[in-house]
């Protein structure tokens, strides 16, 4: 894991940045309903698919991987994991795993089933141990089709990675969507940047061959 630090004195986005974080903190939510026909179609694993082609979103812009180090620099990592919960159905409460990123989907697919059959049944907020700190926090509520959902982290404010919520899958007529929900903090991430989450999303699901 590398942690590059960011230049605050020449940085072209400092403005903004001490605005949105200190003046008026702010963060934002953006819930869109993704088309997942094509992972439908291909027989796919809904769920790890989606954090695949998320994770492929997040590693392309370094934007959505800035955070502070434990010296409360600024920086972004080279590279950020998804975080997931699973759900224990015997007593309805949920754990949180961790699988390594992958470029290509088959090998992350090959990892998270891994992670799922060893540390799936692993009651506990925390399943897999060692957390690493580059990660981006992933969920799911597949009960609900919901229109809009929004999170809230009082002392967790200074958190930069967006964090992500999925809902349930439903059909309309021969397509297939769920929706997603997604917390951005307005220091980091604009509207455009916001949006670009989902078009970018969007678009590699269209494009999987």
């Amino acid at each position: 894991m590398k942690f590059t630090l960011i230049d605050r004195s020449t940085w072209d986005r400092e403005e903004y940045f001490h605005y949105f974080l200190d003046v008026v903190p702010c963060r934002y939510n953006m819930t869109d309903e993704i088309d997942i026909t094509p992972i439908m179609k291909r027989h796919a694993r809904p769920y790890p698919a989606l954090l695949h082609f998320i994770g492929t979103v997040e590693n392309h812009h370094k934007r959505y991987r800035m955070a502070f180090n434990e010296k409360g620099e600024l920086g972004y990592y080279d590279v950020v994991h998804p975080t997931y919960t699973v759900f224990h159905r015997d007593d309805h409460t949920f754990s949180a795993l961790w699988t390594p990123y992958s470029e290509k989907y088959e090998d992350f697919l090959h990892d998270f089933e891994e992670d799922e059959k060893t540390y799936g049944d692993r009651k506990g907020l925390f399943g897999k141990p060692d957390f690493p700190k580059n990660v981006f926090p992933a969920s799911v509520v597949p009960w609900m089709q919901f229109k809009a959902l929004h999170l809230s982290f009082p002392k967790a404010f200074h958190s930069l990675i967006p964090m992500y919520t999925l809902g349930r899958i439903h059909r309309k007529r021969s397509h297939y969507y769920i929706p997603l929900a997604v917390e951005f903090h307005h220091a980091v991430c604009d509207g455009y940047h916001g949006s670009r989450v989902f078009h970018e999303l969007q678009g590699l699901i269209n494009r999987w061959k």
